[in-house]
């Protein structure tokens, strides 16, 4: 009878033991559709929660309704930490693979080409390091990969469509350092800068328009946007579904937590 007793008695402290492991279970959030989503959602401990925005995940850490956040570390650098607002929340650990960051326009778009050309202008006239060292991001630029020249698609050319409107429309989220406003309320970033610079190089002008990250291929496939350009982590699906530029800014995955 006492080993019955014993036993049952070491059965409840199991079922206790699994059922307070299930109980503390910690949240991570990270901003729907992003390379974060990807890193997150494979956490071992943790239950992910979508949310729409980065900046939004590190409000949920911020808030404590999250534990963790799965965000760009190029956002990391100029969002959190001493003097600014999530100056109570740090990095943990050493971050995630390295990924790539490029610009994506239309399937088949011949205006990638023309992009990669002036983005080679930028990287060659020391331009391109310029804007990121503004921004403390000098050591992730990369834009060394090779591309075809640029050849006008004669049946149907977005570079014609983009030269005769005389805008490119540019789909973003607002995320800091990449494209945020600054205390007079006006757009800023190394995203924002470096797009200007190509579109004086193209002769064209650019359009801000803020999009649901997770809509992105919709907004750009029905002409709301000509690209998307705001940090866009480079990989195969995207590749399959879009022309995207060469690589021009190494980027990879951190957790934020509160220090």
């Amino acid at each position: 009878m006492k080993k019955i007793i014993s036993l049952l008695m070491v059965a409840v402290m199991c079922l206790l033991c699994f059922a307070g492991c299930g109980s503390s279970e910690k949240i991570v959030v990270a901003e729907k559709g992003s390379a974060g989503e990807t890193v997150a959602k494979d956490l071992e401990g943790y239950s992910y929660t979508a949310v729409d925005t980065q900046n939004k995940a590190l409000i949920e850490v911020k808030s404590g309704t999250a534990d963790a956040a799965i965000v760009d570390y190029v956002l990391s650098i100029g969002s959190i930490g001493e003097g600014t607002d999530f100056e109570d929340l740090k990095v943990e650990g050493e971050g995630y693979n390295s990924e790539y960051y490029g610009i994506a326009f239309r399937k088949g778009s011949d205006v990638t080409a023309k992009v990669n050309e002036a983005i080679k202008t930028l990287k060659d006239n020391g331009k391109l390091a310029e804007i990121a060292s503004t921004y403390k991001l000098q050591d992730r630029i990369v834009a060394t990969d090779s591309f075809d020249p640029f050849k006008q698609d004669e049946e149907n050319s977005d570079w014609e469509y983009i030269k005769n409107k005389g805008e490119l429309i540019i789909g973003i989220t607002y995320f800091a350092p990449m494209n945020y406003e600054n205390d007079k309320g006006e757009l800023v970033g190394f995203e924002t800068e470096f797009a200007k610079a190509v579109c004086e190089i193209l002769g064209v002008t650019p359009k801000f328009v803020e999009i649901n990250w997770g809509a992105k291929e919709t907004e750009l496939q029905a002409k709301n946007i000509d690209c998307i350009w705001n940090g866009m982590t480079i990989d195969e699906e995207r590749k399959q579904n879009m022309s995207i530029t060469i690589p021009y800014m190494e980027n990879q995955q951190v957790m934020v937590v509160k220090k």
